[in-house]
């Protein structure tokens, strides 16, 4: 089954969506719907069935849940994620999502339609830094078990980093500063070190951290 030279773009910013836009038709790429948020993405998706779907990896309502759930409606319908050049966790999580393909939301327009373009001729969208990323995670799970307040937990490595550092004291632009990351990158790990020890919130992670 051929897949059709069609795309979506799902993006909050419409400057970006619209350049983007721009440079897939000069590709010869037709896109066939925009959308700002995971609900909208993943309706059109339904029903217009795009060859491609290129996702904003801050997306509104969750990237990694459109991801699962536009790859759900076909197997044959692609994915792109566009998101941080520095979340290594991110890249895979979202090729585990079924994501076909992780670009730096750096890119230019006219690269990320090369890079499309490229998609759909069977190649994967992934950076070397990207394919780096995947071959350590294949190697060593990726993953290690911490004890937090006397419950054994488990963290990705650089969730782990991120938790001893903000336990020693750092706020989020020091602990990005020290790992080389962007802050939006270490609010997210926070929110899911959160999640998986139980906190709700900066504070009551940071007092869960210390007690154990």
């Amino acid at each position: 089954m051929s897949i059709p030279r069609t795309a979506l773009i799902a993006d909050p910013q419409p400057m970006f969506r619209a350049g983007l836009a721009a440079a897939l038709r000069r590709a010869g790429i037709e896109v066939v719907a925009e959308a700002s948020t995971t609900l909208a993405a993943v309706t059109a998706a339904t029903r217009l069935r795009p060859g491609i779907c290129v996702l904003d990896g801050s997306l509104p309502g969750g990237t990694l849940a459109a991801t699962k759930r536009i790859s759900a409606l076909s197997p044959d319908m692609l994915v792109v994620v566009l998101g941080p050049a520095d979340d290594d966790e991110l890249l895979v999580a979202s090729v585990r999502a079924g994501a076909s393909g992780y670009l730096p939301r750096s890119t230019s327009v006219r690269g990320l339609a090369r890079a499309l373009d490229a998609v759909f001729d069977g190649s994967a969208a992934i950076t070397r830094t990207g394919v780096t990323a995947l071959v350590r995670e294949l190697r060593t799970g990726g993953r290690q078990r911490s004890r937090i307040n006397g419950a054994s937990v488990s963290l990705t490595e650089r969730e782990a980093r991120v938790a001893e550092l903000l336990r020693d004291g750092l706020d989020t632009g020091e602990i990005a500063e020290e790992l080389g990351v962007s802050p939006v990158t270490v609010r997210r790990h926070l929110g899911s070190i959160s999640q998986k020890v139980g906190a709700d919130g900066r504070s009551s992670l940071l007092r869960v951290l210390r007690a154990g």
